[in-house]
Protein backbone atom coordinates (compact mmCIF):
# COMPACT_ATOMS: atom_id res chain seq x y z
CA UNK A 1 0.00 0.00 0.00
CA UNK A 2 2.83 2.64 1.14
CA UNK A 3 5.04 1.16 -1.85
CA UNK A 4 1.92 1.20 -4.55
CA UNK A 5 0.99 5.54 -3.32
CA UNK A 6 4.65 6.63 -3.62
CA UNK A 7 5.29 4.73 -6.96
CA UNK A 8 1.88 6.43 -8.33
CA UNK A 9 2.20 9.96 -6.78
CA UNK A 10 -0.30 9.16 -4.48
CA UNK A 11 -0.79 10.14 -0.72
CA UNK A 12 -0.47 6.97 1.66
CA UNK A 13 -3.58 6.87 3.57
CA UNK A 14 -3.16 5.09 7.25
CA UNK A 15 -5.75 2.37 7.52
CA UNK A 16 -7.74 2.58 10.99
CA UNK A 17 -5.66 0.15 13.09
CA UNK A 18 -3.12 1.76 12.02
CA UNK A 19 0.64 0.84 11.00
CA UNK A 20 3.38 -0.87 12.86
CA UNK A 21 5.94 1.46 11.90
CA UNK A 22 8.83 -0.84 13.37
CA UNK A 23 7.65 -3.87 11.89
CA UNK A 24 7.20 -1.98 8.57
CA UNK A 25 10.82 -0.56 8.73
CA UNK A 26 12.26 -3.97 9.22
CA UNK A 27 10.23 -5.43 6.14
CA UNK A 28 11.89 -2.45 4.37
CA UNK A 29 15.27 -3.24 5.49
CA UNK A 30 14.50 -6.69 4.78
CA UNK A 31 13.15 -5.88 0.80
CA UNK A 32 15.60 -3.12 0.05
CA UNK A 33 12.70 -0.58 -0.43
CA UNK A 34 13.79 1.72 2.67
CA UNK A 35 13.67 4.87 0.49
CA UNK A 36 10.62 4.59 -1.14
CA UNK A 37 8.92 3.84 2.20
CA UNK A 38 10.38 6.44 3.58
CA UNK A 39 8.96 9.23 1.23
CA UNK A 40 5.70 7.55 1.88
CA UNK A 41 6.10 8.59 5.70
CA UNK A 42 6.80 12.13 4.84
CA UNK A 43 3.06 12.45 4.32
CA UNK A 44 1.55 11.02 7.86
CA UNK A 45 4.66 12.08 10.24
CA UNK A 46 1.26 12.85 12.86
CA UNK A 47 1.12 9.12 12.95
CA UNK A 48 4.91 8.35 13.57
CA UNK A 49 6.73 8.88 17.21
CA UNK A 50 9.46 11.00 17.16
CA UNK A 51 11.90 8.07 17.38
CA UNK A 52 10.10 5.98 14.57
CA UNK A 53 10.68 9.08 12.19
CA UNK A 54 14.62 9.26 13.28
CA UNK A 55 14.68 5.64 12.97
CA UNK A 56 13.18 6.09 9.31
CA UNK A 57 15.30 9.36 8.44
CA UNK A 58 18.53 7.52 9.49
CA UNK A 59 18.66 4.29 7.39
CA UNK A 60 17.08 6.61 4.36
CA UNK A 61 20.09 8.76 5.34
CA UNK A 62 22.65 5.67 4.91
CA UNK A 63 21.12 4.97 1.81
CA UNK A 64 21.41 8.26 0.05
CA UNK A 65 25.04 8.44 1.23
CA UNK A 66 25.61 4.30 0.25
CA UNK A 67 24.66 5.72 -3.28
CA UNK A 68 27.34 8.27 -3.49
CA UNK A 69 29.71 5.87 -2.42
CA UNK A 70 28.48 3.35 -5.05
CA UNK A 71 28.92 6.03 -7.67
CA UNK A 72 32.62 7.09 -6.96
CA UNK A 73 33.12 3.62 -6.64
CA UNK A 74 32.09 2.21 -9.94
CA UNK A 75 33.61 5.63 -11.27
CA UNK A 76 37.20 4.55 -9.84
CA UNK A 77 37.09 0.67 -10.66
CA UNK A 78 35.88 1.25 -14.11
CA UNK A 79 38.93 3.93 -14.52
CA UNK A 80 41.85 0.83 -12.80
CA UNK A 81 40.12 -1.37 -14.43
CA UNK A 82 41.05 0.67 -18.40
CA UNK A 83 44.17 1.55 -16.54
CA UNK A 84 45.56 -2.37 -15.97
CA UNK A 85 43.73 -3.05 -19.26
CA UNK A 86 41.26 -5.43 -17.75
CA UNK A 87 39.35 -6.93 -19.76
CA UNK A 88 35.98 -7.85 -18.96
CA UNK A 89 31.81 -6.85 -19.22
CA UNK A 90 30.17 -4.52 -16.63
CA UNK A 91 26.98 -6.56 -15.57
CA UNK A 92 25.24 -4.81 -12.65
CA UNK A 93 25.97 -1.25 -11.99
CA UNK A 94 23.58 2.18 -11.55
CA UNK A 95 21.19 1.72 -14.42
CA UNK A 96 18.23 0.66 -12.58
CA UNK A 97 18.25 4.06 -10.72
CA UNK A 98 17.42 6.40 -13.92
CA UNK A 99 14.67 4.05 -14.31
CA UNK A 100 13.03 5.34 -11.05
CA UNK A 101 10.92 8.91 -11.42
CA UNK A 102 13.40 9.90 -8.59
CA UNK A 103 16.62 8.18 -7.95
CA UNK A 104 17.04 8.27 -4.24
CA UNK A 105 13.63 5.56 -4.71
CA UNK A 106 16.19 2.85 -6.74
CA UNK A 107 18.59 0.98 -4.64
CA UNK A 108 22.04 -1.09 -5.60
CA UNK A 109 22.64 -3.72 -3.97
CA UNK A 110 26.32 -4.60 -5.43
CA UNK A 111 28.27 -3.88 -8.65
CA UNK A 112 29.42 -6.95 -10.63
CA UNK A 113 31.94 -7.22 -13.34
CA UNK A 114 32.65 -10.13 -15.64
CA UNK A 115 36.28 -10.46 -16.53
CA UNK A 116 38.38 -13.47 -17.74
CA UNK A 117 40.21 -15.88 -15.00
CA UNK A 118 43.55 -14.69 -16.10
CA UNK A 119 42.61 -11.24 -14.59
CA UNK A 120 42.16 -11.96 -11.29
CA UNK A 121 45.37 -12.01 -9.87
CA UNK A 122 45.33 -8.24 -11.09
CA UNK A 123 41.84 -7.55 -9.88
CA UNK A 124 43.00 -8.55 -6.33
CA UNK A 125 45.80 -6.01 -6.75
CA UNK A 126 43.69 -3.21 -8.02
CA UNK A 127 40.66 -3.42 -5.19
CA UNK A 128 43.62 -4.39 -2.41
CA UNK A 129 45.28 -1.15 -3.54
CA UNK A 130 41.75 0.84 -2.98
CA UNK A 131 41.73 -0.53 0.97
CA UNK A 132 38.59 -2.92 -0.45
CA UNK A 133 38.21 -6.38 1.74
CA UNK A 134 38.04 -9.51 0.12
CA UNK A 135 35.76 -11.75 2.04
CA UNK A 136 33.75 -14.92 1.22
CA UNK A 137 30.79 -15.59 -0.75
CA UNK A 138 28.30 -17.97 0.34
CA UNK A 139 25.70 -17.77 -2.33
CA UNK A 140 28.09 -18.11 -5.79
CA UNK A 141 31.32 -18.10 -7.01
CA UNK A 142 32.47 -14.67 -7.43
CA UNK A 143 34.86 -12.86 -5.77
CA UNK A 144 33.32 -10.32 -3.33
CA UNK A 145 35.32 -6.88 -2.02
CA UNK A 146 33.67 -5.12 0.88
CA UNK A 147 34.19 -1.53 1.53
CA UNK A 148 33.02 1.00 4.30
CA UNK A 149 30.33 2.32 4.45
CA UNK A 150 29.05 -0.74 2.50
CA UNK A 151 29.85 -0.80 -1.06
CA UNK A 152 29.74 -5.00 -2.32
CA UNK A 153 32.03 -5.25 -5.27
CA UNK A 154 31.40 -9.11 -7.03
CA UNK A 155 33.74 -9.79 -9.78
CA UNK A 156 32.79 -13.30 -11.92
CA UNK A 157 34.66 -15.24 -14.58
CA UNK A 158 31.79 -16.94 -15.77
CA UNK A 159 28.13 -16.07 -15.90
CA UNK A 160 26.76 -16.48 -12.45
CA UNK A 161 23.12 -17.81 -13.92
CA UNK A 162 21.66 -21.45 -13.12
CA UNK A 163 19.62 -21.28 -16.46
CA UNK A 164 21.34 -23.23 -18.92
CA UNK A 165 19.88 -21.50 -21.70
CA UNK A 166 20.46 -17.81 -20.21
CA UNK A 167 23.55 -18.99 -19.78
CA UNK A 168 24.95 -20.17 -22.52
CA UNK A 169 23.27 -17.36 -24.34
CA UNK A 170 25.02 -14.51 -22.21
CA UNK A 171 28.06 -16.28 -22.04
CA UNK A 172 27.98 -15.98 -26.13
CA UNK A 173 27.26 -12.20 -25.65
CA UNK A 174 30.30 -11.66 -23.81
CA UNK A 175 32.38 -13.66 -25.33
CA UNK A 176 32.15 -10.39 -28.21
CA UNK A 177 33.40 -8.19 -25.88
CA UNK A 178 36.61 -10.51 -24.89
CA UNK A 179 37.43 -11.50 -28.63
CA UNK A 180 35.89 -9.37 -30.57
CA UNK A 181 37.50 -6.31 -29.02
CA UNK A 182 41.08 -5.91 -28.90
CA UNK A 183 41.29 -2.44 -26.48
CA UNK A 184 41.22 -3.59 -23.21
CA UNK A 185 38.58 -2.65 -20.60
CA UNK A 186 35.56 -3.20 -19.17
CA UNK A 187 32.49 -2.67 -21.71
CA UNK A 188 29.00 -2.11 -21.31
CA UNK A 189 25.91 -4.32 -22.83
CA UNK A 190 22.91 -2.99 -23.81
CA UNK A 191 20.04 -2.72 -22.19
CA UNK A 192 18.11 -5.95 -23.49
CA UNK A 193 21.11 -8.32 -22.75
CA UNK A 194 21.79 -6.39 -19.73
CA UNK A 195 17.85 -7.24 -18.61
CA UNK A 196 18.37 -10.94 -19.54
CA UNK A 197 20.54 -10.91 -17.20
CA UNK A 198 18.86 -9.53 -14.60
CA UNK A 199 15.69 -11.62 -15.31
CA UNK A 200 18.32 -14.62 -14.83
CA UNK A 201 19.63 -13.53 -11.59
CA UNK A 202 15.56 -12.52 -10.40
CA UNK A 203 15.23 -16.23 -11.45
CA UNK A 204 17.87 -17.81 -9.36
CA UNK A 205 16.42 -15.57 -6.11
CA UNK A 206 13.13 -17.08 -6.65
CA UNK A 207 14.21 -20.49 -7.25
CA UNK A 208 16.40 -19.83 -3.19
CA UNK A 209 13.82 -18.30 -1.70
CA UNK A 210 15.91 -14.97 -1.73
CA UNK A 211 13.00 -12.97 -4.51
CA UNK A 212 12.26 -9.73 -3.17
CA UNK A 213 9.86 -6.83 -3.20
CA UNK A 214 12.59 -4.23 -4.29
CA UNK A 215 13.22 -7.13 -7.11
CA UNK A 216 9.99 -6.73 -8.31
CA UNK A 217 9.71 -2.77 -8.20
CA UNK A 218 12.82 -3.11 -10.70
CA UNK A 219 11.60 -5.40 -13.14
CA UNK A 220 8.44 -2.92 -13.32
CA UNK A 221 10.42 -0.23 -13.81
CA UNK A 222 12.09 -2.30 -16.48
CA UNK A 223 9.05 -3.47 -18.88
CA UNK A 224 8.87 0.21 -18.72
CA UNK A 225 11.76 2.06 -20.00
CA UNK A 226 11.42 2.59 -23.72
CA UNK A 227 14.44 0.94 -24.87
CA UNK A 228 12.93 -3.22 -23.38
CA UNK A 229 9.94 -1.94 -25.22
CA UNK A 230 11.54 -1.75 -28.40
CA UNK A 231 13.30 -4.98 -27.99
CA UNK A 232 10.35 -6.68 -26.74
CA UNK A 233 9.90 -9.51 -28.92
CA UNK A 234 14.34 -10.58 -28.83
CA UNK A 235 13.08 -10.53 -25.20
CA UNK A 236 10.30 -12.41 -25.16
CA UNK A 237 11.54 -14.91 -27.63
CA UNK A 238 15.06 -15.45 -25.63
CA UNK A 239 12.86 -16.06 -22.11
CA UNK A 240 10.87 -18.64 -23.75
CA UNK A 241 13.93 -20.41 -25.45
CA UNK A 242 14.77 -20.34 -21.49
CA UNK A 243 11.52 -21.66 -20.79
CA UNK A 244 10.66 -18.45 -18.62
CA UNK A 245 7.80 -17.43 -20.36
CA UNK A 246 5.50 -18.53 -17.57
CA UNK A 247 7.12 -16.57 -14.93
CA UNK A 248 7.76 -13.91 -17.05
CA UNK A 249 3.71 -13.68 -17.38
CA UNK A 250 3.08 -13.84 -13.50
CA UNK A 251 6.20 -11.67 -12.60
CA UNK A 252 3.69 -9.02 -15.04
CA UNK A 253 0.88 -9.72 -13.03
CA UNK A 254 2.14 -9.08 -9.80
CA UNK A 255 4.13 -5.84 -10.36
CA UNK A 256 0.64 -4.53 -12.35
CA UNK A 257 -1.28 -5.19 -8.95
CA UNK A 258 1.60 -3.70 -6.83
CA UNK A 259 2.53 -0.82 -8.79
CA UNK A 260 0.29 -0.86 -11.83
CA UNK A 261 -3.46 -0.25 -12.41
CA UNK A 262 -3.86 -3.90 -11.90
CA UNK A 263 -6.75 -5.43 -14.11
CA UNK A 264 -5.61 -8.94 -15.03
CA UNK A 265 -8.17 -11.56 -15.42
CA UNK A 266 -6.13 -14.14 -13.92
CA UNK A 267 -4.61 -13.62 -10.66
CA UNK A 268 -4.44 -16.99 -8.35
CA UNK A 269 -0.99 -17.57 -9.25
CA UNK A 270 0.16 -14.33 -8.39
CA UNK A 271 -0.97 -13.95 -5.45
CA UNK A 272 0.89 -17.80 -4.39
CA UNK A 273 3.50 -15.82 -5.92
CA UNK A 274 2.99 -12.79 -3.44
CA UNK A 275 3.18 -15.35 -0.76
CA UNK A 276 6.03 -17.20 -1.71
CA UNK A 277 8.13 -13.60 -1.43
CA UNK A 278 6.41 -12.74 2.03
CA UNK A 279 7.01 -15.68 3.10
CA UNK A 280 10.84 -16.23 2.06
CA UNK A 281 10.21 -19.24 -0.12
CA UNK A 282 8.42 -21.17 2.26
CA UNK A 283 4.92 -21.28 1.30
CA UNK A 284 3.52 -23.01 -1.92
CA UNK A 285 6.89 -24.70 -2.91
CA UNK A 286 4.64 -26.64 -5.19
CA UNK A 287 4.65 -22.88 -7.11
CA UNK A 288 7.61 -23.96 -8.84
CA UNK A 289 6.52 -26.38 -11.40
CA UNK A 290 3.42 -23.60 -12.29
CA UNK A 291 5.85 -20.96 -13.36
CA UNK A 292 9.15 -23.00 -13.92
CA UNK A 293 7.53 -26.12 -15.63
CA UNK A 294 11.15 -26.75 -16.98
CA UNK A 295 13.49 -26.17 -14.29
CA UNK A 296 13.52 -29.43 -13.03
CA UNK A 297 16.76 -30.48 -14.26
CA UNK A 298 18.39 -27.48 -12.27
CA UNK A 299 16.75 -28.62 -9.17
CA UNK A 300 20.26 -30.11 -7.72
CA UNK A 301 22.02 -26.36 -8.36
CA UNK A 302 19.82 -25.05 -5.78
CA UNK A 303 19.09 -28.35 -3.56
CA UNK A 304 23.39 -29.94 -3.71
CA UNK A 305 25.06 -30.21 -0.85
CA UNK A 306 25.23 -26.33 0.16
CA UNK A 307 27.48 -27.61 3.70
CA UNK A 308 30.16 -29.40 1.72
CA UNK A 309 30.17 -26.55 -0.96
CA UNK A 310 31.02 -24.16 1.70
CA UNK A 311 33.47 -26.10 3.56
CA UNK A 312 35.68 -26.00 0.39
CA UNK A 313 34.94 -22.42 -0.54
CA UNK A 314 36.30 -21.42 2.80
CA UNK A 315 39.65 -24.05 2.87
CA UNK A 316 39.88 -22.45 -0.25
CA UNK A 317 39.78 -19.08 0.15
CA UNK A 318 41.80 -19.86 4.33
CA UNK A 319 44.71 -21.71 1.91
CA UNK A 320 45.37 -20.13 -1.31
CA UNK A 321 47.37 -21.91 -3.66
CA UNK A 322 51.06 -21.26 -3.75
CA UNK A 323 50.68 -19.73 -7.14
CA UNK A 324 48.18 -16.89 -5.69
CA UNK A 325 50.35 -16.24 -2.58
CA UNK A 326 53.10 -15.90 -4.33
CA UNK A 327 51.62 -12.36 -5.70
CA UNK A 328 51.36 -11.16 -2.48
CA UNK A 329 54.86 -13.23 -0.85
CA UNK A 330 57.59 -13.34 -3.35
CA UNK A 331 60.02 -15.07 -0.99
CA UNK A 332 57.90 -17.94 -2.01
CA UNK A 333 59.33 -18.47 -4.83
CA UNK A 334 63.26 -18.99 -2.98
CA UNK A 335 61.39 -21.06 -0.06
CA UNK A 336 58.30 -22.54 -0.94
CA UNK A 337 58.24 -24.16 2.55
CA UNK A 338 57.08 -20.94 3.85
CA UNK A 339 53.73 -21.29 2.44
CA UNK A 340 52.29 -21.98 5.85
CA UNK A 341 53.81 -18.95 7.51
CA UNK A 342 52.61 -17.07 4.83
CA UNK A 343 48.78 -18.61 5.13
CA UNK A 344 49.73 -17.13 8.87
CA UNK A 345 50.25 -13.76 8.37
CA UNK A 346 47.58 -13.42 5.39
CA UNK A 347 45.39 -14.82 8.22
CA UNK A 348 46.13 -12.00 10.77
CA UNK A 349 45.91 -9.27 8.34
CA UNK A 350 42.22 -10.38 7.32
CA UNK A 351 41.44 -10.65 10.79
CA UNK A 352 42.72 -7.56 11.45
CA UNK A 353 40.58 -6.08 8.59
CA UNK A 354 37.51 -7.92 9.81
CA UNK A 355 38.22 -6.66 13.36
CA UNK A 356 38.26 -3.20 12.10
CA UNK A 357 35.24 -3.73 10.66
CA UNK A 358 33.65 -5.30 12.92
CA UNK A 359 34.23 -2.45 15.78
CA UNK A 360 33.42 0.02 13.51
CA UNK A 361 29.63 -1.05 12.85
CA UNK A 362 29.21 -1.55 16.53
CA UNK A 363 30.01 1.81 17.66
CA UNK A 364 27.77 2.85 14.81
CA UNK A 365 25.08 0.78 16.06
CA UNK A 366 26.04 1.87 19.83
CA UNK A 367 25.96 5.56 18.99
CA UNK A 368 22.71 5.11 17.39
CA UNK A 369 21.00 3.25 20.12
CA UNK A 370 22.49 6.12 22.38
CA UNK A 371 20.62 8.80 20.22
CA UNK A 372 17.02 6.78 20.31
CA UNK A 373 17.23 6.16 23.88
CA UNK A 374 18.13 10.31 24.18
CA UNK A 375 15.41 11.27 21.92
CA UNK A 376 12.76 8.71 23.99
CA UNK A 377 13.91 10.43 27.54
CA UNK A 378 13.85 14.42 25.53
CA UNK A 379 10.18 13.30 24.36
CA UNK A 380 9.04 12.06 27.84
CA UNK A 381 10.63 15.22 29.64
CA UNK A 382 8.87 17.34 27.44
CA UNK A 383 5.83 15.36 27.92
CA UNK A 384 6.13 15.38 31.64
CA UNK A 385 6.39 19.34 31.15
CA UNK A 386 3.38 19.76 29.74
CA UNK A 387 1.26 17.73 31.74
CA UNK A 388 2.88 19.80 34.79
CA UNK A 389 1.79 22.95 32.55
CA UNK A 390 -1.66 21.45 31.99
CA UNK A 391 -2.04 21.36 35.69
CA UNK A 392 -0.97 24.56 36.77
CA UNK A 393 -3.42 26.13 34.16
CA UNK A 394 -5.99 24.39 35.52
CA UNK A 395 -5.34 24.95 38.76
CA UNK A 396 -5.05 28.91 38.11
CA UNK A 397 -8.32 28.48 36.51
CA UNK A 398 -10.01 27.29 39.72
Amino acid sequence: MVLSSVINGKKVAVPRKGISWRELLRLAEFHRVVSPVYYGTLGVEKALSAADEEAFYRKYHKEILLEESYKNALEVILWQMNRHQVQGVLLRGLEIRSMYPKSELGYTFSLEFLVSPKDMGKVYNIMNSMDYEQQVNRTNHGRLYFRVPGVRVIFYDEIPLGNEILYKHLTHAAQKYFHGNRKAGIKTWNLSIQFLYQFGRWVDAYMMGELKMRDVMDYYYYIQNPAIISEKRFIEESLEKAGLTEFAKQLNILASLWFGQGGEADTGTAFQLEEYIFSKGMEDRRLDSKIIPYEKTRVDFYQRDRDEEWGKKQRAWMFPTKEYMVQFFPILHKIPQLLWVCWGIRGIRVFRKSAEVWIKEKRRQIHARMTEIKTKIINKINKKEKEGISEDEEHEDR
